[in-house]
């Protein structure tokens, strides 16, 4: 019997084989994270306006509302508008209006869209860094669903949000590629990114600080050496000894070749786009007055706050009910109790990070990303009046989702626990995330939906009140819009602002003797908004009371002298006296702002037809009906006109 030839060895089956796999596992995990933030989401193309913030945003911006232009586009990077010095924001909104018109849906769209790529390029540049797609994509998918990012995606204001972390992570990316082993236009093409990041919002300032934390893990730059560790010293000859002339580093070559200082030193170009931007935010910020004083909050009431606040955004993280659009500052009403349990819960997971940062180097990571990157969104420059915002945790909450994702895993023992019981937990998780997330969107459909919503949330709120108690003037019933307001009035009753809204609601339901009242109560408390001078002017000038009229008008017009309503309002008061030169005047200086205003150039003709300039009334008349075709009114007025030109003497 002859012995059975071995067969030859087999080269070991190539791991080729497996990378088709994982790709293609990844591959669908991306196109999982691009589709369900945009079917949660879907719903917003249906949704309108609100009337917070959105107009000074596209409904009321002329700029926005032409589209892309060269006039608008030299706006953009010139004016501070809404407190914001924010170029490219501006031009996403212009160029959402050459596509969509003015469509509400268009805009929330976009911003949509930008969320879920936001989630794709969070799990690419997290699964470049730690090698673990599986981990990274949940996640992504944390970010992509969580509630506490409806405010950033469903609000067509916070399209700076969404745009600005889009080109952050974009930097993210970038740098985690040159990190890898990328080409060092990677680190060029990072800093660029971060620039634009900073063009859209000045939010993302803290970016280097993440990427000194990704090198320490999951890149592990900071223990990489340079060159070897030196064992013995040669002795220095004689001529090595001799002092070089000429200025030299008191530092060794060797300082500027460890980790530490290699890794900074790389970052300095992202540092100083941080520091040139973050001046630039709060020049623009002071200017608009939107910079809360010491004197309204002190120092110590802000850090009281920004450590209660701290923890309740973990706390909203964990359990997402009662997010409201508004949270009322506590101001001298902040509980030393909560202070105290707040500081002691922060120096704990502090504490824990930093002990056992060998072994769960992620929540390190993790934790000083939350903390840090919350930094200019605490408070302690504080804008506006609110306590904390939903909207500054979009991108700050990436790192608890990164450290809880990997320290659960570690704190499950393996077997079953880990291998089948964890992942369906997750999944379930993930689906109650959704399914609350999809909810809290529906909040967002218009203004009364939403801010009913937060009067639930925060019932005591003089603020949602007020804001409520406005949009029932705009949107609403007139009589409810006077409940909500005689409400703030109650907890807040020298709040200027309130007393306007409510003096518009009694305008519109013709109790104008208490809407004068309210109006005079808002000047007295030194209110100066120009809408408020024309409402009250025109109650005046339909009592015949043409004079006070006049100065209202006035007043408006010092606070914006390019306010339109102001200046067609006082044009006409001039027709009213026949001063017809100050109504000439006032219609021309309508006519500089826009000259497509038809209501200018009627009140102009009337003028030209008293002082008996017939030619030249004739042709403002027919410019006005060119603007504002077959307009009974205007054809009527051109009829009489040409009339009294041919038969003066019968006019």
């Amino acid at each position: 019997m002859k012995p059975r030839k071995s067969k030859p060895p087999q080269p070991p089956a190539k791991s080729a084989a497996r990378v088709p796999h994982t790709d293609r596992r990844e591959l669908l995990a991306t196109l999982a994270l691009f589709a369900a933030p945009l079917l949660i989401y879907a719903q917003v193309w249906g949704f309108g306006f609100i009337c917070l913030d959105d107009s000074a945003y596209v409904t009321a911006n002329g700029y926005v509302q032409e589209g892309i232009t060269l006039h608008g586009l030299v706006w953009s990077f010139t004016a501070v508008h809404d407190a914001n010095w924010i170029p490219l924001t501006w031009i996403s909104l212009m160029l959402d209006t050459d596509i969509y018109g003015v469509r509400a849906g268009g805009y929330h769209l976009t911003n949509a869209l930008m969320h879920a790529t936001n989630t794709v390029l969070l799990f690419w540049a997290l699964s470049r860094a730690t090698k673990n797609w599986a981990r990274t994509a949940f996640v992504a998918a944390l970010f992509a669903l969580h509630p506490l990012h409806v405010e950033s995606v469903a609000w067509v204001a916070e399209r700076k949000d969404v745009l600005s972390t889009f080109l952050g992570l974009l930097s993210l990316l970038w740098y985690v590629r040159y990190a890898t082993g990328g080409r060092r236009w990677n680190l060029v093409a990072a800093v660029l990114a971060l620039a634009a990041s900073l063009l859209a919002k000045q939010t993302l300032v803290t970016l280097p600080f993440v990427f000194l934390l990704l090198d320490f893990w999951p890149l592990g730059r900071w223990s990489a050496t340079s060159s070897p560790v030196e064992t013995a010293k040669p002795a220095r000859t004689r001529r090595e000894t001799q002092p070089v002339a000429g200025p030299q580093s008191s530092l060794p070559p060797s300082f500027w070749r460890r980790p530490g200082v290699r890794l900074v030193g790389e970052k300095i170009p992202f540092f100083a786009a941080s520091a040139i931007f973050s001046f630039l935010a709060l020049w623009a910020q002071s200017r608009s007055g939107a910079v809360t004083g010491l004197g309204y909050m002190s120092l110590t009431e802000r850090c009281m706050n920004a450590v209660v606040v701290y923890v309740a955004y973990l706390q909203k993280t964990l359990l997402p009910l009662d997010l409201a659009v508004y949270y009322p500052h506590p101001h001298e009403n902040l509980s030393w109790v909560a202070l105290g349990i707040a500081a002691a819960l922060l120096i704990a997971i502090s504490v824990a990070a930093v002990v056992w940062i060998r072994r769960f180097p992620f929540v390190f990571v993790g934790w000083c990303w939350y903390l840090g990157t919350l930094v200019p969104m605490i408070g302690l420059v504080q804008i506006g009046s609110q306590q904390m915002a939903d909207r500054y945790t979009y991108f700050p909450l990436i790192g608890i989702f990164l450290a809880a994702t990997w320290l659960v895993p570690e704190l499950v023992p393996a077997g079953v626990l880990r291998t089948r019981v964890l992942p369906a937990a997750a999944l379930a998780g993930l689906l109650l995330l959704a399914g609350t997330t999809y909810g809290q969107i529906a909040y967002w459909h218009d203004s009364l939906s939403l801010l009913r919503h937060a009067m639930a949330c925060t019932p005591d709120s003089a603020t949602i009140h007020e804001f409520l108690g406005g949009a029932e003037v705009s949107e609403g019933d007139a009589n409810e819009a006077v409940k909500e307001l005689q409400k703030a009035i109650q907890l807040a009753p020298k709040y200027a602002p309130v007393h306007v809204n409510l003096g518009t609601a009694y305008q519109q339901l013709g109790r104008f003797d208490e809407a004068v009242q309210q109006y005079r109560e808002a000047i007295a408390l030194g209110d100066r908004s120009r809408e408020m001078f024309v409402d009250l002017g025109v109650i005046l000038f339909n009592r015949g009371q043409v004079e006070e009229a006049k100065a209202q008008y006035q007043q408006a017009l010092e606070s914006d002298p390019t306010f339109l309503p102001a200046l067609i309002n006082l044009s006409i008061a001039c027709l009213s006296t026949a001063d017809y030169g100050g109504a000439i005047a006032h219609g021309e200086r309508a006519l500089q702002i826009d000259p497509n205003l038809a209501n200018a150039h009627v009140c102009i003709a009337t003028a030209l037809r008293g002082q008996h300039r017939f030619d030249e009334a004739i042709r403002h008349f027919q410019m006005a009906n060119e603007l504002q075709p077959n307009d009974p009114a205007v054809l009527n007025e051109l009829a009489r006109t040409q009339s009294m030109k041919q038969n003066p003497s019968g006019q």
